[in-house]
């Protein structure tokens, strides 16, 4: 019995050494290994869509899922949306370019910045956000796309040199017709 309460003791003593000697040596983590205060996902109105067929609604969930109240600004700076076929991206519109910055001969007077709202979500809380796919991308060709949306990690500085987080990609067809 004695052997028995020294070889407890013993393995007491060593699990009790090697998990101060962690705990101790411990680094913390470096920023751009931390969690994301968000996770975004995206989700289309439907999956096919008619030539000329206005709005082409994705609806974006926002979830907060860090432990404080984060806000999610509308600036559109701070969101970009991406739509592309198998074979490349369609054509931007106006609006599109003039928020990118990619002017065109031709292109109309600068876009005067409007309010931004900056929304805040509580911690564990879900908020959502549309955007209509035809105010972005010429979609008047039939065929197959997909879209995906990144956001600026609100958690990141002001001078916008923190990381994007990505949602998912969802796929939608523009048909001659709307079945």
């Amino acid at each position: 019995m004695t052997a028995f309460r020294r070889l407890t003791l013993s393995v007491a003593t060593f699990v009790a050494i090697t998990a101060s000697f962690f705990f101790l040596n411990a680094q913390p983590v470096p920023a751009t290994k931390q969690s994301d205060p968000i996770s975004v996902h995206i989700e289309l109105q439907k999956n096919r869509f008619a030539v000329g067929e206005k709005p082409i609604l994705v609806v974006m969930a926002i979830k907060n899922i860090s432990q404080h109240e984060v806000c999610f600004s509308t600036d559109h700076s701070l969101y970009r949306i991406h739509v592309a076929t198998k074979d490349n991206e369609p054509p931007k519109t106006g609006f599109h370019r003039h928020l990118r910055g990619e002017f065109r001969p031709g292109d109309g007077p600068v876009l005067m910045p409007g309010p931004v709202d900056c929304r805040p979500i509580a911690s564990g809380a879900l908020d959502s956000q549309k955007y209509d796919l035809a105010a972005y991308y010429d979609l008047g060709v039939p065929g197959k796309y997909s879209v995906y949306i990144e956001i600026y990690d609100p958690s990141g500085p002001d001078d916008g040199s923190g990381h994007w987080l990505r949602t998912n990609t969802a796929h939608f067809e523009i048909e001659l017709s709307a079945r």
